[in-house]
């Protein structure tokens, strides 16, 4: 845990026990504008103006018309609406020079020195090919990078560390982190959390193998009630000009225990078997009554099309060859599958993410 400063509380959100779900944090806004010719450095695509409906959607939460030119400018003002939780503790605007040792330092300088439960770094700029890497004029930044920064400063860690990428393919973080936690011990309940001292949040505008557009993600998927000022994040969601949004809350208890409890999910649980359970789906043949459970490719696009398919052919039913969406890993004859294969998916894929809210008594 944190050794020194204000360490995070566990509180309910949604429903849901999760840690430092409150309190007061401090916002490190960084944007780049590096510009190149190197094919791996990706920009963002141009955004253009936002609708009528949108400014009066933004002015209603209190951000001002002069803000609405730029993500960096939407951002200061959310940040700034929120007086008793949030505070800009900097902003490193590029002119194009910004270096990963600058920004690095600075990332220590605020571990260092904030008293707060938290930190929340705030990215927009390009992002590498492949990778959503954070792209300066001398080179790269990765999660990895950052989680270096976080896991050797003896002082923050044990206190909550936010990130939020808005880049092209800032999807590929979420997927690191979850490679990350894996490696370090921590698996998909916070209770692992809480004993390696290890709470992160990813937040990215879009999926690992999409180029988000400007503008789509600060003014579409972030929002704050005027007056009130609590910055909030739409997960999971498709912004109309084709983007989708991904997050991975590393801090949210996802068995059926409190904080203060023994943890309830199987023993050796990662997060590459929660990835996977979450990819599971039973699909029904139409005509005759069938079943198979089918794990689909760990590949955004593909499972789109699947669910598009399926939805179009009745939910769940599909008389399409479904293999070509990912694995079959068991099937029978019926109507639901057989209590043995339902036995067997659960060994083999026995994270419990079908989350549910402790009672009193527990």
């Amino acid at each position: 845990m944190a050794t020194g400063g204000a360490s995070p509380t566990w509180s309910t959100y949604n429903g849901k026990y999760r840690y430092g779900a409150s309190g007061k944090r401090e916002v490190l806004l960084i944007t780049s504008n590096f510009a190149t010719q190197d094919d791996d450095v990706i920009p963002r695509r141009p955004g253009g103006e936002l609708k009528d409906d949108e400014t009066r959607k933004l002015e209603n939460q209190g951000i001002p018309r002069d803000c609405h030119h730029d993500d960096l400018s939407i951002m200061k003002a959310r940040f700034s609406l929120d007086k008793t939780e949030i505070s800009i503790a900097e902003i490193l605007r590029d002119d194009g020079s910004l270096t990963c040792e600058q920004v690095t330092k600075k990332i220590t300088q605020l571990q260092n020195n904030t008293d707060t439960c938290g930190v929340i770094l705030y990215y927009v700029g390009p992002g590498k090919k492949g990778t959503g890497d954070w792209c300066f004029s001398d080179g790269f930044i990765s999660f990895r990078d950052i989680m270096h920064l976080y896991l050797q400063n003896a002082y923050f860690k044990g206190r909550v560390l936010s990130i939020t990428t808005d880049c092209s393919y800032s999807g590929c973080w979420v997927k690191e982190a979850m490679r990350f936690m894996d490696e370090h011990g921590v698996g998909p309940c916070a209770h692992a959390a809480k004993e390696k001292g290890i709470l992160v949040k990813v937040y990215a505008s879009c999926l690992a193998n999409e180029i988000p557009a400007e503008l789509a993600f600060s003014a579409r998927c972030v929002q704050n009630e005027k007056n009130i000022g609590t910055v909030s994040y739409s997960p999971d969601t498709k912004i109309h000009d084709g983007q989708y949004t991904s997050k991975l809350n590393f801090t949210v208890v996802r068995c059926k225990r409190k904080i203060d409890q023994p943890c309830t999910m199987a023993p050796g649980s990662t997060w590459q078997q929660w990835s996977a359970a979450k990819r599971i789906m039973t699909v029904r043949d139409k005509g005759r009554p069938s079943w198979r459970y089918l794990l689909l490719v760990d590949d955004e696009e593909t499972i789109r099309k699947f669910h598009d398919r399926t939805q179009e052919e009745n939910e769940g039913e599909s008389s399409a060859d479904v293999s070509y969406y990912g694995q079959i890993l068991k099937s029978g004859w019926g109507q639901e599958p057989s209590e043995e294969a339902q036995k067997w998916i659960k060994e083999h894929y026995h994270v419990n993410y079908n989350y549910q809210a402790p009672s009193e008594e527990d």
